[in-house]
């Protein structure tokens, strides 16, 4: 009976030295090429998440939008459904306003000035997120810069512009900025897009060299690429504050360090990957034109619009801030 006895108690200590790893179900909404740069960050944070808490977490991916759309992806983490999703920032800010910093047009010219704000109104942002939605950015990712394509005539110039049609996400800031600089645009959702140019309902529509490659837009009409530096696509992969907060700490900071050092790792492969789209959609008979001669116009114009927008992105505090690191003006 001494023996049983003693028996049964390392059995009860082994099974209570057993940790259990936590599972983190992420969802997307692009698909499994390796590539894309949703599919590549989930890989790279799923690497380094499970690398840094030595095994101790387990990161599942759901590509592909098999657990629905972008801001249903938001709603079950906030909901705690699912623990991570990834979506682009002005989805995001459907729910948490502030992320909508980032449409502001023209608030950078290149990617130094994209990271430099990125990297220091992080930390601010999240607060802002955490107050509005319960949820924080793990990781910040980019795509590039949206450039227009169209299907009629060189751009060059904000005259070019008059009389096209473009299609543009149901986005203020974004229509406000095509509205200011004298064409046309034209709202239309994203799985209708391909045909609305295909069809020529609409004559171009603005997305970054890599989603311009991977939707082979030049099989829908699209000739002429003018590289505007209006807006960056940037998004989130966004995570619940109190979900994050339950884990034991030395895994919660395991979980941030991956996410900070898979957004770094994701600014070396997105360049990459966009000079090798650029070369595709050229091979394709796309023509680039490079940035409009007048592009200071274009500025000028789109960055008047801001004070409008200034109450739909949670205030002036952070884009003051962000004006501040870039040594600009603010517009008011």
């Amino acid at each position: 009976m001494f023996l049983l006895s003693g028996c049964g108690n390392s059995d009860k200590d082994q099974a209570a030295g057993k940790e259990e790893k936590i599972i983190i179900k992420y969802t997307h909404g692009v698909g499994t090429d390796p590539s894309d740069p949703h599919q590549w960050v989930a890989l790279k944070f799923k690497e380094l998440a499970e690398q840094y808490t030595d095994n101790r977490v387990e990161v599942q991916i759901f590509p592909g939008g098999q657990l629905g759309s972008e801001q249903r992806g938001f709603q079950d983490v906030q909901n705690g459904v699912v623990q991570a999703t990834s979506l682009a920032g002005n989805n995001a800010a459907v729910f948490t306003p502030s992320v909508g910093i980032y449409d502001l047009p023209y608030m950078f010219m290149n990617r130094d000035e994209a990271y430099k704000v990125m990297d220091g109104i992080w930390d601010d942002l999240d607060k802002k997120m955490i107050e509005e939605s319960g949820t924080r950015a793990l990781i910040w990712f980019e795509q590039g810069f949206r450039v227009l394509t169209n299907s009629k005539k060189p751009v060059t110039t904000l005259d070019d512009l008059k009389g096209l049609k473009i299609r543009v996400p149901q986005n203020p800031m974004m229509l406000g900025a095509f509205s200011s600089w004298g064409c046309e645009p034209t709202p239309i959702a994203w799985d209708e897009t391909f045909s609305a140019l295909q069809q020529g309902l609409v004559d171009g529509q603005e997305n970054p060299h890599t989603v311009n490659n991977s939707m082979k837009f030049y099989e829908a009409k699209q000739k002429y690429i003018t590289d505007i530096h209006y807006k960056m696509w940037i998004g989130p992969v966004v995570v619940q504050e109190k979900w994050l907060q339950s884990l034991p700490a030395d895994i919660r900071d395991a979980l941030i360090k991956a996410g900070r050092d898979t957004a770094l790792a994701e600014r070396d492969f997105i360049v990459e990957l966009e000079t090798k789209a650029l070369e595709n959609l050229k091979s394709n008979g796309m023509e680039q034109l490079g940035a409009p001669k007048d592009e200071a116009e274009w500025q000028k114009r789109a960055m008047a619009t801001w004070p409008k927008f200034y109450d739909q992105v949670g205030g002036t505090e952070l884009v003051e801030k962000a004006m501040t690191i870039l040594d600009k003006e603010m517009p008011k």
